[in-house]
Parts: structure tokens; C-alpha cells; sequence
């Protein structure tokens, strides 16, 4: 599984962030759907899940990281 910084190298123009360290800024607020997009990462590549879709803790709790976008 790649490391946190590997996952940053690849992406060009978002961010990434640890499961647990995106959850919190969305429990205090910090994003919310209108201020972009995020997809989770399996630690080798990006999904096409997205962070704000309809889906049980359980089912994304593999996934490391989150690769974000702002608009």
C-alpha cells in the first residue's frame, strides 16, 4: 500500500487526506457537497466512490485515504 505522501505525489490538482483526518473536517464543517468532490483511494489507486454518496461506514472502511477536490 502506498503512503500517504506517494498518494500526494499523484495527484495533480486535489488534495489527499487520511479517512479519518477528512471525517473530521466534515464532522467540524469544513466541507460540505457545494465546495467540491472527493472519491476514496484503496491505498493503490483512486475509485470513483464518492465521499458524499449513500454508503454504510462499513463499506468504505478499507479505503485510507480520500483524494478531494475543491471547485
Amino acid at each position: 500500500m502506498k503512503t500517504l505522501e506517494e498518494v500526494r505525489k499523484e495527484i495533480k490538482w486535489g488534495e489527499v487526506y487520511t479517512l479519518e483526518d477528512f471525517a473530521e473536517i466534515v464532522n467540524y464543517g469544513g466541507f460540505i457537497p457545494y465546495d467540491g468532490i472527493g472519491y476514496f483511494h484503496d491505498g493503490e489507486k483512486e475509485t470513483k466512490i464518492s465521499v458524499w454518496g449513500d454508503w454504510e461506514p462499513e463499506e468504505v472502511e478499507n479505503f485510507p485515504y480520500v483524494c478531494w477536490y475543491n471547485k
